[in-house]
């Protein structure tokens, strides 16, 4: 009898150490999860919705889904947040698109809008069904020449490819609540990259060169088609270099001394911009490049009279996820949101 105890004890203590040989189902299987608790709960996530304010978000998602647990983070976020806009930037052409439309498919609340014409890293439009109507899109210079032998010295000959490639994708939305209703276009834009924040007028090549240009066909496009529509521009304008409104990404919206444009434009994050760098969009938590805040929400003068009532704000993604940076780089993105909400 003694032996079979023996045994029976031996057996059960195998049985108990083993745990049973599977993960939890909540575990991504990347090391940032538990295997008791849902790691895509985030205790710590706001909910920004308020049912008579617009909430715009822009998010660089970095080559989304740029892991297998993407989608799950950035769908839990958008949930939690709960914003009547989401404004996407660096959809992957590969995988990106399908792996939006699931996403989406999923949450009750929402849909989306993706484009069609970016030649890498597109754009994703994503609304609450209960306050915004879709009604058209219209991506800008898609038409255009991306090759920069076609600009013969004129960045008119090559409009697209200032943009590397990426047509700004403009969307005609209707906002309500119910007893207030509000036309709007979005505009998602994501300029060249890299290179440094040096103007060289000369070289239509040169990263800082096409950012400039670009702002300078936007602010053309909007003054001269968009001058009394509701405009909210958005997106990574990569604005590397010195933080400040002269520099060459921003200026056409931001440098009155030197633009005429600017006057007719606001920068909605100003003082983020000019804020502390622990503030900024873009911490660098992966890369060689110091801290800038790439990330923006500019509004035409339209919507001037709506600022005075409105907040902005980084939103804090390791505050608000949990995870460490490095982690949060590699899985959901190197940039933060950028939230903004005003009273129509």
């Amino acid at each position: 009898m003694e032996k079979i105890l023996r045994a029976l004890s031996i057996i059960f203590f195998v049985i108990s150490c083993s745990g049973g040989g599977e993960s939890s189902p909540t575990d991504p299987g990347d090391g940032v999860g538990g295997n008791n608790t849902n790691p895509y709960e985030f205790p710590n996530a706001v909910n920004y919705n308020i049912s008579n304010q617009v909430e715009v978000v822009t998010w660089n998602v970095k080559n989304f889904p740029q892991h297998s647990t993407s989608d799950d983070y950035v769908k839990a976020l958008l949930e939690k947040w709960n914003a009547d806009i989401y404004l996407l930037q660096e959809i992957n052409d590969a995988n990106g698109k399908p792996a939006i439309k699931s996403m989406v498919n999923s949450m009750p609340n929402y849909s989306y809008v993706l484009d069609e014409e970016s030649e890498n890293l597109g754009f994703a439009l994503i609304y609450r069904n209960d306050y915004i109507t879709y009604l058209s899109k219209n991506e800008l210079w898609h038409e255009t020449s991306s090759n920069p032998s076609d600009c013969n010295g004129d960045y008119l000959n090559c409009k697209l490819y200032m943009f590397a490639g990426r047509a700004p994708m403009e969307s005609y939305l209707t906002w309500t609540d119910g007893t207030k209703t509000m036309n709007l276009y979005t505009i998602n834009i994501h300029y060249k990259a890299r290179g440094d924040g040096v103007l060289k007028p000369n070289n239509l090549t040169h990263e800082a060169t096409r950012r400039h240009n670009s702002s300078l066909l936007l602010t053309d496009y909007l003054l001269n088609n968009r001058a009394n529509d509701n405009v909210i521009l958005v997106g990574d304008f990569n604005n590397i270099g010195t933080q400040n409104i002269t520099n060459p990404a921003l200026s056409p919206f931001t440098d009155k001394d030197n633009f005429d444009s600017a006057a007719s434009f606001k920068l909605t994050d100003l003082n983020v911009l000019l804020g502390p760098k622990s503030g900024w969009s873009w911490q660098g938590w992966d890369s060689s490049y110091d801290e800038a805040h790439f990330d923006h929400i500019v509004i035409n003068q339209p919507l001037f009279s709506y600022d005075a009532t409105s907040s902005i704000e980084v939103i804090n993604l390791p505050n608000q996820v949990g995870i460490s940076t490095s982690n949060l780089s590699s899985i959901v993105s190197d940039h933060q949101p950028l939230i903004y909400r005003f009273y129509p």
